[in-house]
């Protein structure tokens, strides 16, 4: 069996640096609080940071604006800034100072973090390049009081309102988050008022059929004769009265009443509200091969869309 014989043993060099920010000409050195180090370029800190600008060219050790947590130190030709902050969120700033691709937040936790981090900094140009991390639909949909508190904190006010007409999809009253501590009571309190508003606009069309198309006398809700109607007739853009079917005022009845809850097109398209309907009309011999079509364009092309155009019409009444 062959051997090497009198082989050099393999060296490799570990940097102490996080990688990519581990260049050997950089001039600053940034510790985080939990030990990692980032060999840096002052050039892109003090061209995102007016505030580190004046810091690190001043030749002072002491930070003017004090900043909380920030350790100004010199060793030879680097400068060492020893942060409060961790080394993913540290990383992520950085990324964001580096023309590099933009980091990737997966949570709100992160996208909070690396804000709180450039705001501490003053790097408002940068914050507006996060803000469209924190409108992710994803974020949008599940957490959609989060997102407003963390817009409202952070004075990105494009993407409060954009979370505020999320958050009438959920309940009027959604469980407690953390971010509510870090907005005004009043804020929240007007978000709450605008929910009702929402409620109060959308509840309105369930009542009110003179928005229908020029077109609705055709379904069959206002065409049938072999059902039971409704005490009431009702007028339509057309300028005629008719007389509708029970089964679909009871529907607009349930319609209202998810509607005082989460004022969005959405609940109304809900396959249960709509099958509680669809099972009253088809006991009816000219309803049943009908109704399921008519009252999916109805929901699907005009009531949800006419929902989503009363919300917004509705003022959300909070400063900036």
């Amino acid at each position: 069996m062959s051997q090497f014989v009198g082989a050099a043993p393999l060296s490799v060099e570990v940097s102490l640096f996080r990688a990519p920010f581990d260049a050997t000409d950089a001039d600053l050195i940034i510790h985080t609080s939990d030990d990692a180090k980032f060999a840096v370029h002052k050039i892109f800190l003090t061209v995102a940071s007016p505030l580190l600008k004046r810091l690190l060219l001043s030749g002072s050790s002491s930070p003017c604006p004090p900043f909380e947590g920030l350790v100004l130190k010199r060793d030879g030709n680097h400068a060492i800034i020893k942060l409060e902050e961790d080394a993913q969120t540290t990383e992520r700033v950085l990324q964001y100072c580096y023309p590099f691709s933009n980091p990737v937040l997966s949570s709100l936790n992160d996208v909070q973090a690396v804000l709180e981090m450039m705001k501490k900094f003053g790097m408002k140009g940068l914050m507006n390049k996060v803000k469209g991390s924190l409108v992710q639909q994803a974020f949008l949909d599940d957490q959609p009081l989060r997102v407003f508190a963390i817009a409202y904190r952070y004075g990105l006010e494009d993407e409060a309102r954009i979370a505020a007409k999320h958050t009438v999809r959920q309940p009027f009253f959604t469980p407690y988050v953390e971010e509510l501590e870090h907005i005004p009571a009043s804020v929240y309190h007007r978000l709450l008022q605008y929910h009702r508003k929402c409620s109060v606009a959308t509840c309105s069309l369930t009542a009110d059929f003179s928005w229908f198309p020029s077109f609705a006398s055709r379904w069959v809700w206002f065409q049938c004769d072999d059902c039971v109607h409704h005490p009431l007739s009702w007028p339509l853009s057309d300028g005629k009265i008719y007389e509708v079917n029970a089964w679909f005022i009871e529907f607009m009845e349930r319609a209202r009443n998810v509607l005082r809850e989460r004022p969005c097109g959405k609940v109304v398209a809900d396959p249960f509200l709509i099958a509680e309907c669809l099972e009253a009309a088809s006991g009816c011999v000219t309803c049943r091969p009908a109704a399921f079509l008519d009252l999916s364009v109805f929901v699907g092309e005009h009531f949800a869309v006419e929902i989503d155009r009363a919300i917004d019409t509705v003022e959300l009444d909070i400063p900036f």
